[in-house]
């Protein structure tokens, strides 16, 4: 079976894209750290290995945007190179997002509100996807309430099967990860090229086997929408 993950269906995030050229006094929305749990729908296995400590992205009005939790300590591929998102097996869970209203992406297709398991996956660089997007790494959400087990194996039919029960489509709901500097604010905003605005977190991974963690960054596209 061909791998089906087109450019009509990457969706960097749930509002329409906005300038790039805004300095840090015009930048619009805000990030903060937040101290409560995550939606009763994240099943207890998942909500046991999350950071009590999340992050919120707010926009002008100061309404929530957005919640973001990380899992304390994301498991990394034992032979991978580094420590950047490369380093993650397919279907890693990194942390749950909660969306305290309903967004759409870029196509018009509907996000109903609600929390949602962030699972990691690569696009293939194959015919169907080269070009499709500047960055390769995504975190496909999937319905909390569809996801109860924390280390689930997944291929990457599996995982788009399950992230497409998030927009009731037949298309999963993938979300962008691009690189962080070396330094900034954590939880903090951060723009790429493009002008999408990401939400920029920080926990820890450590490599299977390994009682050594490092830290890890994470910056997820959650406002912006694709240039096709």
């Amino acid at each position: 079976m061909k791998r089906r993950f087109s450019s009509a269906i990457l969706i960097y995030a749930a509002l329409g894209t906005l300038p790039a050229t805004l300095s840090v006094a015009q930048e619009p929305y805000r990030a903060a750290s937040i101290y409560m749990l995550p939606p009763r729908e994240v099943a207890e296995p998942v909500r046991k290995v999350l950071d009590p400590t999340g992050a919120s992205l707010a926009g002008a009005d100061g309404k929530p945007v957005a919640e973001m939790w990380l899992r304390r300590n994301v498991p990394l591929r034992v032979n991978a190179s580094g420590a950047g998102y490369g380093a993650l097996a397919e279907g890693t869970l990194v942390g749950v997002l909660n969306f305290p209203q309903d967004g759409a992406d870029f196509r018009g297709q509907p996000i109903p509100a609600g929390a949602y398991t962030l699972r990691y996956e690569h696009i293939p660089e194959d015919g169907n996807h080269l070009g499709a997007a500047p960055e390769s790494d995504f975190l496909l959400l999937c319905p909390a309430a569809a996801d109860p087990e924390l280390d689930a194996a997944f291929n990457f039919d599996s995982l788009v099967e399950l992230s497409r029960k998030a927009s009731g489509t037949n298309h999963p709901v993938p979300l962008m990860l691009i690189a962080t500097p070396a330094t900034g604010e954590f939880p903090g905003i951060q723009r790429n090229d493009m002008g999408h605005v990401a939400l920029r977190l920080k926990t820890s991974a450590k490599r299977s086997g390994s009682d050594t963690p490092q830290e890890f960054p994470v910056a997820l596209v959650l406002v912006g929408r694709a240039e096709l």
